[in-house]
């Protein structure tokens, strides 16, 4: 049904791996789906494309946690590791980033995004001003997930 009630606005909470990772700022959870097309092309027709084909998808998640945890900042941060009370930065090149399950959930009750397999793969900065609050904000990346059906195996929204 179409109309006004179909308006919406707002954050929502946002979980990784069945955790809450707290408040975000006011800027939020950005999500972006960029779909790859291949646009086929006929030499009768020059470089008017006259069929399209979906190559794959980059499905990305901006988040902005205002909650400044040593729990996020790992999360944020790819292939961190914990040491005790402790986020660790460093080792070999080559090791295997783990990919996370991201689930946003609207405060308002519209759809949720479940990302089955992501991976952070951003910088993260961190604001250490006088005039700036400390929040970590990161991209992930979702993965393909080979366990889930294929035709949502990277995301689904319900």
């Amino acid at each position: 049904m179409a109309g006004f009630e179909n308006f919406h606005i707002g954050a929502g909470e946002l979980s990784v791996n069945s955790q809450d990772v707290g408040h975000t700022t006011p800027e939020g959870i950005v999500v972006n789906v960029e779909p790859n097309v291949h646009l086929h092309q006929s030499g009768k027709w020059g470089t008017t494309p006259v069929k399209a084909s979906i190559l794959g998808y980059e499905v990305t998640i901006q988040i902005t946690m205002a909650e400044t945890t040593l729990t996020n900042l790992k999360r944020a941060i790819a292939g961190s590791t914990t040491g005790g009370n402790n986020v660790q930065i460093g080792g070999l090149s080559g090791r295997e980033v783990t990919g996370s399950e991201i689930v946003l959930t609207p405060f308002d009750g519209t759809e949720s995004w479940t990302f089955r397999n992501a991976v952070p793969t951003s910088p993260v900065e961190v604001l250490y001003q006088v005039e700036n609050e400390r929040v970590y904000q990161v991209t992930f990346t979702a993965l393909v997930d080979e366990d889930s059906p294929e035709d949502s195996n990277v995301v689904f929204v319900s």
